[in-house]
Protein backbone atom coordinates (compact mmCIF):
# COMPACT_ATOMS: atom_id res chain seq x y z
CA UNK A 1 0.00 0.00 0.00
CA UNK A 2 1.45 3.35 -1.05
CA UNK A 3 1.65 6.46 1.09
CA UNK A 4 0.74 9.70 -0.66
CA UNK A 5 2.06 12.89 0.88
CA UNK A 6 0.77 16.31 -0.11
CA UNK A 7 3.57 18.81 0.48
CA UNK A 8 3.16 22.55 0.85
CA UNK A 9 5.72 24.84 -0.79
CA UNK A 10 8.96 24.71 1.18
CA UNK A 11 7.71 21.93 3.45
CA UNK A 12 10.41 19.61 4.78
CA UNK A 13 10.22 15.98 5.77
CA UNK A 14 12.62 13.26 6.80
CA UNK A 15 12.72 9.96 4.93
CA UNK A 16 14.92 7.29 6.48
CA UNK A 17 16.99 10.05 8.09
CA UNK A 18 17.42 12.10 4.89
CA UNK A 19 16.03 15.64 4.79
CA UNK A 20 13.79 16.35 1.78
CA UNK A 21 12.60 19.89 1.06
CA UNK A 22 9.77 20.63 -1.36
CA UNK A 23 10.27 23.37 -3.96
CA UNK A 24 8.17 26.51 -4.36
CA UNK A 25 4.97 24.73 -5.48
CA UNK A 26 2.58 22.27 -3.88
CA UNK A 27 3.66 18.73 -4.68
CA UNK A 28 2.47 15.18 -4.22
CA UNK A 29 4.90 12.45 -3.31
CA UNK A 30 4.06 8.75 -3.48
CA UNK A 31 6.15 6.43 -1.32
CA UNK A 32 5.70 2.90 -2.61
CA UNK A 33 7.84 0.95 -0.16
CA UNK A 34 8.08 0.92 3.60
CA UNK A 35 10.09 3.89 4.87
CA UNK A 36 10.51 5.87 8.07
CA UNK A 37 8.91 9.25 7.32
CA UNK A 38 8.21 12.21 9.57
CA UNK A 39 7.15 15.73 8.64
CA UNK A 40 9.13 18.61 10.06
CA UNK A 41 6.02 19.87 11.88
CA UNK A 42 5.97 16.64 13.91
CA UNK A 43 9.61 16.95 15.01
CA UNK A 44 10.21 17.88 18.64
CA UNK A 45 13.25 20.10 19.12
CA UNK A 46 15.82 19.07 21.77
CA UNK A 47 15.13 22.15 23.89
CA UNK A 48 11.43 21.23 24.00
CA UNK A 49 12.09 17.72 25.38
CA UNK A 50 11.64 19.11 28.89
CA UNK A 51 9.09 16.72 30.40
CA UNK A 52 8.98 12.93 30.87
CA UNK A 53 6.59 12.24 27.97
CA UNK A 54 8.38 14.68 25.70
CA UNK A 55 11.71 12.98 26.48
CA UNK A 56 10.18 9.62 25.51
CA UNK A 57 8.82 11.20 22.30
CA UNK A 58 12.26 12.69 21.58
CA UNK A 59 13.96 9.31 22.08
CA UNK A 60 11.46 7.64 19.72
CA UNK A 61 11.85 10.43 17.20
CA UNK A 62 15.62 10.00 17.21
CA UNK A 63 15.19 6.30 16.52
CA UNK A 64 13.09 7.32 13.52
CA UNK A 65 15.60 9.91 12.34
CA UNK A 66 18.66 7.75 13.12
CA UNK A 67 20.08 10.72 14.99
CA UNK A 68 21.94 11.09 18.28
CA UNK A 69 21.99 7.42 19.18
CA UNK A 70 22.79 8.24 22.81
CA UNK A 71 19.41 9.99 23.04
CA UNK A 72 17.45 7.92 20.58
CA UNK A 73 18.21 4.26 20.91
CA UNK A 74 15.35 1.83 21.36
CA UNK A 75 16.78 1.00 24.80
CA UNK A 76 16.68 4.69 25.77
CA UNK A 77 13.08 4.88 24.60
CA UNK A 78 12.10 1.76 26.57
CA UNK A 79 13.76 3.18 29.71
CA UNK A 80 11.76 6.40 29.31
CA UNK A 81 8.60 4.34 28.84
CA UNK A 82 9.22 2.37 32.04
CA UNK A 83 9.50 5.62 33.98
CA UNK A 84 6.16 6.72 32.53
CA UNK A 85 4.48 3.45 33.52
CA UNK A 86 5.11 4.36 37.16
CA UNK A 87 3.29 7.66 36.73
CA UNK A 88 0.36 6.99 34.39
CA UNK A 89 -2.15 4.76 36.12
CA UNK A 90 -5.37 5.28 34.14
CA UNK A 91 -6.21 2.46 31.75
CA UNK A 92 -6.47 4.82 28.76
CA UNK A 93 -2.95 6.15 29.39
CA UNK A 94 -1.45 2.72 30.01
CA UNK A 95 -3.07 1.57 26.76
CA UNK A 96 -1.28 4.40 24.92
CA UNK A 97 2.02 3.39 26.55
CA UNK A 98 1.45 -0.23 25.55
CA UNK A 99 0.62 0.89 22.01
CA UNK A 100 3.76 3.03 21.84
CA UNK A 101 5.93 0.12 23.00
CA UNK A 102 4.27 -2.38 20.67
CA UNK A 103 4.62 -0.10 17.66
CA UNK A 104 8.29 0.60 18.48
CA UNK A 105 9.05 -3.12 18.77
CA UNK A 106 7.37 -3.68 15.37
CA UNK A 107 9.45 -0.91 13.80
CA UNK A 108 6.49 1.43 13.35
CA UNK A 109 8.16 4.43 14.94
CA UNK A 110 5.78 7.00 13.45
CA UNK A 111 2.83 5.22 15.10
CA UNK A 112 4.82 5.25 18.35
CA UNK A 113 5.00 9.04 18.05
CA UNK A 114 1.26 9.25 17.37
CA UNK A 115 0.47 7.37 20.59
CA UNK A 116 2.80 9.61 22.57
CA UNK A 117 1.30 12.81 21.12
CA UNK A 118 -1.92 12.06 22.98
CA UNK A 119 0.00 11.70 26.23
CA UNK A 120 1.86 14.94 25.58
CA UNK A 121 -1.46 16.76 25.43
CA UNK A 122 -2.57 15.22 28.73
CA UNK A 123 0.80 15.91 30.36
CA UNK A 124 0.66 19.54 29.18
CA UNK A 125 -2.68 19.99 30.93
CA UNK A 126 -1.37 18.36 34.12
CA UNK A 127 1.73 20.55 34.18
CA UNK A 128 -0.15 23.68 33.09
CA UNK A 129 2.06 23.99 30.02
CA UNK A 130 1.31 24.91 26.46
CA UNK A 131 1.57 21.90 24.14
CA UNK A 132 4.41 22.13 21.60
CA UNK A 133 3.36 24.21 18.63
CA UNK A 134 4.37 24.42 14.99
CA UNK A 135 6.76 27.26 15.87
CA UNK A 136 8.37 24.95 18.45
CA UNK A 137 8.72 22.31 15.79
CA UNK A 138 5.87 20.00 16.68
CA UNK A 139 2.24 20.35 15.70
CA UNK A 140 -0.17 18.77 18.10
Amino acid sequence: MSLILKLAPGERLFINGAVVTNGDRRAYLMVETKAQIVREKDVLLPEDASTPVRRAYFAAQNVLLNAQSSLGSIDTFLQQLECLRGVFLKLEHRTLLDEAESQMRQGNTYRTLAALRELILYESVLLDMDPPSVSGGMAI
